[in-house]
């Protein structure tokens, strides 16, 4: 009985997908183009999407940040102190 080697849990092309928007973001760029399942243009089309998304949430992170900086110093101003 011939028995087929099972994949690698990092040559499935959905495990990278998902590792790679939703747990390490671009730290998964590398199982990206390690993994045989991608063409070359499909590599650099997710390697652009993941650092567009990337800035993204940087941009999204700051803002809130910000805006929590805001509000607290707002409520400051606001509540009495004790």
């Amino acid at each position: 009985m011939d028995s087929v080697p099972r994949p690698k849990w990092y040559d499935n092309v959905w495990v990278v997908l998902v590792l790679l928007f939703f747990v390490v973001g671009p730290f998964g760029l590398p199982l990206v183009w390690k993994n045989p399942g991608f063409s070359r243009w499909v590599k650099w089309l997710l390697t652009i999407v993941m650092v567009v998304y990337t800035v993204w949430l940087l941009d999204v992170t700051i803002r809130m940040t910000r805006a929590i900086l805001n509000e607290s110093r707002t409520l400051q101003t606001i509540l009495p102190t004790w």
